[in-house]
């Protein structure tokens, strides 16, 4: 009985066995070799669909002028944005807070506006958007009284296919190095006998700095182009891919 091992990877005879029981272990014998691989591929695209959180904190004397002047702001960022064509469907609560504020400050100044503070009401709404329209949103919501741009996700709307290809990508990495290690022991790579693949999605976060992209005016809105505003540039949406694969030499 004989085998190779070669960086890390077994050359290995191979008795007729199930695929369940291939995935536990891999029997050996002079007649039948093979070689067994691990790889992981990653594959990127540019988004074409963003998640904008944005939000508004208000403060008052007592709860109820919190909420209120949270209710009037809340009412004029989210009238904005649907005068711009955003629809009801693409908008959804993302948080609601009423309570007591707290300060740690106890000095005159602070004491008074303090009392103006007692409270706090804050809300948020997650909207889905194209990426192109990621930045014209926020200028919307910021000129319309919103005062919290709390994160920004970016996506693809067709993952499916993007872990399609992650998959392949893993698939055809593979084989290329199966075949490089039967190159090495001076054998020829076989048919492919077992392979399997697990996927794992990496999240990406929105990034902050130098636009690389123009800043959008705000139509329709009622709200005039600010005269500044925060610039994103979307960062590529990742799928990953691993596949452990069996391929016969000869």
């Amino acid at each position: 009985m004989r085998s190779w091992l070669i960086s890390g990877v077994l050359f290995a005879a191979l008795l007729p066995v199930s695929p369940r029981a291939l995935s536990q272990s891999i029997e050996v014998n002079r007649q039948n070799r093979t070689v067994e691989v691990t790889v992981t591929e990653t594959v990127r695209a540019e988004p074409d669909q963003a998640k904008v959180t944005v939000g508004c904190l208000s403060y008052g004397e007592t709860h109820d002028k919190a909420y209120q002047a949270n209710l009037e702001t809340a009412n004029k960022v989210i009238k904005a944005i649907l005068v711009a064509g955003i629809s009801k469907d693409q908008i959804e609560s993302d948080a609601l807070e009423l309570s007591e504020s707290n300060s740690g400050d106890t000095s005159a100044k602070s004491s008074t506006i303090s009392k103006l503070r007692q409270y706090k009401a804050h809300q948020s709404w997650k909207v889905r958007v194209a990426a192109s329209e990621a930045q014209k949103l926020i200028d919307i919501a910021v000129q319309a009284g919103a005062n919290g741009v709390e994160s920004v996700s970016w996506e693809v709307a067709d993952e499916e296919s993007l872990q399609a290809k992650a998959r392949t990508a893993a698939m055809e990495k593979a084989r290329k190095t199966a075949g490089e290690l039967a190159e090495s022991a001076g054998a020829k790579l076989g048919d492919l006998f077992f392979a399997s693949n697990t996927s794992n999605l990496m999240f990406i976060s929105a990034a902050l700095g130098p636009s690389r992209v123009a800043t959008l005016s705000v139509d329709g809105s009622g709200f005039p182009a600010p005269a500044f505003s925060l610039k994103l540039f979307p960062e590529k949406v990742e799928k990953q891919a691993s596949v452990r694969a069996v391929f016969a030499i000869n």
